[in-house]
């Protein structure tokens, strides 16, 4: 009998660790910034930003960024996702998308979800975010197999992006496995990608060359986010791997582009055991989009009239204000 007592005692607290550990591993380690070799302006130069061929994204690369949405967070397996060509937006204004074009990007996923879902929730927030990243531009082929030899300098531009993102996206996934195909299309409607006007060149490119600049937010005047470039935890090349591996691609074009991740000091922050326990749970789309839109109320999300500005140094600098689309 007490055999069995202590049996089930240590059964229920190894259950109790393993739990724990799922939920609170990411807070135990972060990782490192990687070793780059930074650039200033005078080492490239400055020319227009043409139009892409393709555009791919890249998130949690930043430490910062990973300690506030770590549930997606696995070492060595970064969420990647293909930006919309007509995401490109390079007007002052940034569309706040409403309840129409949330569903109809639901629907691109799986349209039955989509119009069961919309049948069943009240009003929606988008939950419109922010994210100053640092993009690639592919200027010459590169096969994969190149990407697997540390010693392999990629033919690189590089510019300035505000990866926006209608986060409401995320809970209207019907479950967690198709997170990263909900939050593709949160980043993928029309005008979601603001732009600055340049793309910087290196005039030789280097191994792990990066153009080291402070990436910086301001909405309304207010600092949301800054940190060095540097801060990033996988330099260029390793970046397009993980996204050609993602992608099942051979290699990339030129006129690809990368968008490389954005550091810590987004609006949508969550605890990351709280993110683990959903996913353990995986709850419905209705009860995660009820949950999210609590998030409406921060003050942190964007709305109409507000004025976003993201700044990267020598790269440049995107500046919109966000205005609500008229109904047809």
């Amino acid at each position: 009998m007490k055999r069995g007592i202590w049996i089930g005692s240590l059964t229920l607290i190894a259950i109790t660790l393993g739990l724990l550990n799922y939920l609170f591993r990411p807070l135990l380690r972060y990782p490192e910034p990687a070793t780059l070799r930074c650039a200033g302006e005078a080492r490239g130069r400055i020319a227009p930003l043409e139009e892409p061929r393709r555009i791919y994204g890249l998130g949690l690369s930043y430490a910062g960024h990973i300690a506030e949405s770590p549930g997606l967070w696995e070492p060595g397996q970064p969420p990647v996702f293909e930006k919309r060509k007509r995401s490109i937006n390079r007007s002052n204004q940034l569309p706040y998308p409403d309840r129409r074009a949330l569903f109809e990007a639901a629907a691109r996923v799986d349209p039955e979800h989509a119009e069961a879902l919309d049948a069943k929730v009240g009003p929606i927030d988008p939950l419109l975010d922010y994210e100053v990243e640092i993009g690639l531009v592919v200027l010459e082929p590169i096969e994969r197999k190149s990407l697997t030899d540390p010693d392999f300098a990629p033919p690189l531009g590089f510019f300035v992006a505000n990866d926006i993102t209608a986060r409401i996206l995320i809970g209207m996934a019907p479950d967690f496995v198709s997170t990263v195909d909900y939050l593709a299309e949160g980043k993928g409607l029309a005008g979601f990608l603001p732009l600055g006007d340049r793309q910087w060149t290196p005039l030789q490119p280097g191994v792990d060359l990066w153009p080291c600049v402070e990436l910086i937010t301001e909405v309304n005047g207010d600092t949301r986010q800054r940190s060095p470039s540097s801060d990033i935890i996988a330099g260029p090349r390793e970046i397009l791997l993980a996204v050609a591996e993602s992608f099942g691609l051979m290699g990339f074009e030129p006129g690809d582009w990368v968008l490389t991740g954005t550091p810590g000091g987004v609006a949508m922050q969550t605890p990351g055991w709280i993110q683990r326990g959903l996913a353990l749970l995986d709850p419905d789309a209705a009860t995660k989009v009820a949950a999210m839109s609590e998030n409406a109320a921060s003050g942190r999300f964007l709305s109409p009239g507000d004025e976003v500005v993201v700044q990267a140094g020598f790269l440049g600098e995107s500046r919109v204000r966000v205005v609500a689309v008229e109904p047809d």
